[in-house]
């Protein structure tokens, strides 16, 4: 079986209203000839998920086509889900060659998930044992690097369940919400209103504390040393024990807790250098008793809190503490290497190392039968406790923000209990983080998960808003320049609009380009644009047939001539099937005028759900762009 070509097209399509990878797949006469029995009850022995996200498929070579369709979007839901279900196998012109569309979670990802399901059926028909762990951990490790992270999805989600359009620019994770004027961008938990000079401070740790004791934050006294003979001084100076910590770092790397020596102090420094910016000072901390909890800060409000685990092993008098840790916290399914994951796997790290170290212990002591061993005491995170803390505790998490100047910051307090004032107890505030990691409060050990995407996008956009501009879209125009003269007009109306046709690119009346751009990717790159308030935009329609729309909304749409109905792009896809498509588009709100356009465009026009304008009869395109500019140009008042 061969995947000789791929493209990614975008939601809605011809084919379905999410994104989606085409392939085209040819099969062998080798692999038809092959016996066939038993490979279903090989694929589903390595991968049992496939069998619980689909039937079994068709025999014959179709069959086999969408047993690797099922194939790779297993792979892909265990790489990174949810699981896709969208899969349509078609045929080709030639029998051995078939067309085969699945639901795609990422361009890159769900390619290597399609390839990597080709190797596996080939390496079982040739009658080898398929490395399906290998497979899976090689998906999942690929999806990490390529694919928006956790916390980006959750607020993704959150916003796509509100209507709100998205897209990602460029590879990293930076998406962009609505369109136009009205967008709003993310970068992981950070928004287009987290300051810079604020996300700078956050990553400082002493001049994070600093800031806060000034403005009255309750958190410890410090001081940075700059060798290990300062850093011993300095512990002397604040009193034991006390906690020594990179300046900057983050996820508790080279953070090193209640040192009570000499020797624990300079080895602690040593190990937090290595840790943080080469020559950077280390900062030294007066321990403070308690648990560390995360809570979340977003806006003006603390919106969830997470408490922290001390994590640790039993001895069973047999097992060296290594061995317990894997099986007794490395086996938790909230803990692993992925970036999915909550919490992470525990390795033996040198803050680890120093934990057991002060109980007399290493990674190979054997402890006694029903000796509990602490491993570690940061950087995990349980319950939610949001409910239970105090409003004076969540007032301060609230203060420590805004002192920073940050939007959405994630709070390390420590505290024996966050159901009291901060006060009596001794509670502070350890450090302050932008871009907090959103998945402990989504996916608690116990309580209820917070919506804190939602809460997020509330912060970006008002009740009801959703960012969006109007968009325009020509199809097959009557007269080349209709498109900027439609734009013309709005202009005149006081709109700032883009537009992209094959005559060129403008933005905010500038012309950019004068090459084509009549395609849904120039649409898509248009609507970056951060000052119109409308786009007006051509499509070729086999451009549309092989990229699918610019987006999910078309405001106005305009059909003028085009070809037959039976007539079939490159892709194979028809006229008929591009034209059913952008009508669907149209909301009821919407208009489509018929510019020109065949009778049986004219019908499937008329059987959507929006109202349709004739400008057929006009004399000219500005008189037709004029008639259709009426509909989108604001009445006064």
């Amino acid at each position: 079986m061969q995947i000789s070509a791929t493209r990614h097209l975008w939601a809605p399509n011809v084919w379905a209203a999410v994104e989606v990878c085409v392939a085209t797949v040819r099969v062998d006469q080798a692999e038809l000839a092959a016996p066939s029995t038993g490979r279903l009850d090989a694929v589903d022995a390595g991968l049992a998920e496939r069998s619980e996200l689909f039937p079994p498929p068709a025999s014959g070579a179709a069959g086999l086509v969408e047993l690797l369709g099922q194939l790779a979007l297993t792979l892909q839901a265990i790489a990174r889900g949810p699981a896709g279900r969208f899969l349509h196998v078609g045929g080709t012109a030639h029998s051995d060659v078939f067309q085969l569309a699945v639901e795609a979670r990422d361009p890159v990802l769900v390619v290597d998930c399609l390839n990597a399901a080709a190797e596996l059926l080939d390496t079982i028909r040739s009658g080898r044992q398929p490395a399906i762990d290998d497979v899976r951990a090689r998906l999942v490790t690929r999806a990490d690097d390529v694919c928006l992270g956790p916390s980006t999805m959750l607020i993704v989600e959150a916003a796509a369940a509100r209507g709100i359009p998205w897209r990602r620019l460029g590879d990293l994770s930076l998406v962009q919400f609505g369109h136009g004027r009205r967008q709003r961008r993310i970068w992981t938990a950070e928004t287009d209103r987290t300051p810079a000079i604020a996300e700078a401070i956050s990553r400082n740790k002493e001049l994070t504390r600093q800031l806060l004791a000034a403005a009255g934050v309750p958190v410890p006294r410090g001081m940075l040393a700059e060798s290990a003979a300062e850093a011993w001084r300095a512990a002397e100076t604040l009193g034991l024990p006390v906690v020594v910590k990179p300046l900057h770092g983050n996820h508790g790397r080279g953070v090193f807790l209640e040192l009570r020596d000499r020797a624990g102090v300079e080895q602690a420094f040593s190990e937090a250098t290595a840790e943080s910016r080469p020559g950077a000072a280390v900062v030294v901390e007066e321990h403070i008793p308690g648990v560390e909890h995360r809570l979340l800060v977003v806006g003006e409000r603390m919106i969830a809190c997470a408490r922290g685990e001390h994590l640790h092993v039993t001895g069973d008098g047999r097992r060296t503490i290594a061995a317990l840790v894997e099986k007794q916290l490395n086996t938790d399914p909230r803990r692993g290497r992925a970036e999915t994951l909550p919490n992470k796997t525990i390795e033996f790290d040198p803050s680890v190392r120093a934990e057991l170290a002060r109980q007399g212990l290493g990674p190979d002591s054997i402890p006694a039968d029903g000796r509990r061993v602490l491993v570690k005491r940061i950087g995990s995170h349980g319950p939610d406790v949001t409910d239970l803390v105090h409003p004076e505790i969540a007032g301060i998490a609230v203060r420590a923000a805004r002192t920073l100047g940050l939007d959405v910051a994630g709070i390390d307090l420590v505290a024996t209990d966050v159901a009291t004032p901060p006060g009596p107890q001794g509670a502070r505030i350890c450090e302050v983080n932008a871009g907090p990691q959103l998945l402990i409060h989504a996916q608690p050990s116990a309580g209820p998960p917070r919506p804190v995407g939602a809460e997020i996008v509330a912060t970006l956009f008002a009740a009801g808003e959703t960012g969006r501009i109007p968009l325009v879209a020509v199809v097959g125009c009557r007269a080349a320049d209709l498109p900027v003269a439609v734009a013309r007009r709005l202009e005149g109306a006081g709109l700032t609009t883009a537009v992209t046709c094959r005559a060129g690119k403008w933005v905010a009346g500038r012309c950019c380009s004068t090459a084509a751009h009549a395609s849904p990717a120039a649409a898509r790159d248009a609507l970056v644009a951060p000052d119109i308030d409308l786009l007006v935009c051509e499509l070729d329609w086999e451009s549309v047939a092989a990229e699918g729309l610019p987006t999910e909304r078309i405001d106005l749409l305009v059909l003028g001539p085009l070809p037959d109905r039976d007539a079939a792009a490159a892709c194979g896809t028809t006229v008929a099937d591009v034209v059913r498509l952008l009508v669907a588009a149209v909301p009821a709100a919407g208009t489509i005028g018929i510019d020109g356009a065949a009778p049986w465009t004219a019908d499937a026009a008329r059987q959507g759900a929006a109202s349709t304008l004739d400008v057929a009869t006009l004399p000219g395109a500005d008189d037709a762009a004029g008639q259709l500019a009426t509909v989108l140009i604001p009445s006064p008042g």
